[in-house]
């Protein structure tokens, strides 16, 4: 019996030694290094992320047996436009990705003085997440977009989202159901008032419709019905002076 142990002890401290150094040997075996990686999409008609393939990328000519899933997947679903991962090792030298993209996300346009796009990010769980430009225009005629000043960008980027522009999301993802009429959405927060000016563009009514506080979905489709009205008693759709209303909770104001 004490010689069995004795047996069991040395067979366990062989595999204890053996285990590593075949670990460590695959691991250095060049047929086992990724050549091959295949990425498969949730959204068959979209395009691949520039960001993901160029993660994806990084990847070949790795060893795939010390190759740490875990780790793959953290760093994908860091990427902007990934939702989330499967992956799947395919020996002897291929990796499976199979990639979850965010539904048509809102845009977030980081805009200069002179309104040029210097940036352009995705909201996500309360944090803006730039895209390369390379993937700027994947979903330009989809998405709604959203401009804001750079400098408040690089803020939010740094420091995360405050509530007041979290409320402006919001109001803009539910207002899809306009986005014929809503040609272009602006927000600044640089304002005495706490809700900052949120401007809702209808160019083919050369009309703004200005926020100062947080109203609701209804309100913004109910003002938009107001306005249309307006403008064919009043013909001011042919006008090409840009007229302005004022939305507040409890009522709208016509500027002159």
């Amino acid at each position: 019996m004490r010689s069995f142990r004795v047996e069991f002890k040395i067979a366990a401290l062989v595999l204890l030694v053996l285990l590593p150094l075949a670990y460590f040997s695959l691991s250095h075996v060049p047929s086992l290094y990724i050549d091959s990686v295949l990425l498969s999409l949730s959204e068959e008609k979209m395009a691949p992320p520039y960001a993901l393939k160029g993660a994806l990328a990084q990847y070949r000519g790795k060893s795939l047996v010390s190759l740490s899933l875990k780790k793959v997947r953290r760093e994908l679903e860091s990427l902007a436009l990934v939702e989330s991962v499967r992956l799947e090792k395919k020996f002897p030298s291929t990796l499976f990705v199979e990639a979850t993209l965010v539904g048509t996300p809102a845009l977030v346009h980081a805009k200069n003085a002179e309104d040029q796009t210097e940036a352009v990010y995705v909201l996500r769980s309360g944090a803006l997440l730039p895209l390369q430009r390379e993937d700027w225009t994947l979903f330009e005629d989809k998405a709604l977009k959203v401009e804001i000043p750079l400098g408040y960008a690089t803020l939010m980027e740094k420091y995360g989202v405050d509530a007041a522009f979290g409320q402006v999301m919001e109001l803009a993802a539910s207002l899809e159901g306009n986005s014929t009429l809503i040609t272009r959405i602006k927000y600044d927060n640089n304002s005495s008032n706490s809700f900052g000016k949120m401007v809702l563009e209808l160019s083919a009514l050369h009309v703004q419709i200005w926020l100062r506080e947080p109203v609701s979905a209804a309100q913004v489709t109910q003002a938009i019905q107001l306005v249309q009205e307006d403008q064919r008693e009043s013909l001011s759709f042919l006008r090409e002076q840009i007229i302005r209303y004022d939305l507040y909770k409890g009522a709208m104001v016509r500027r002159k």
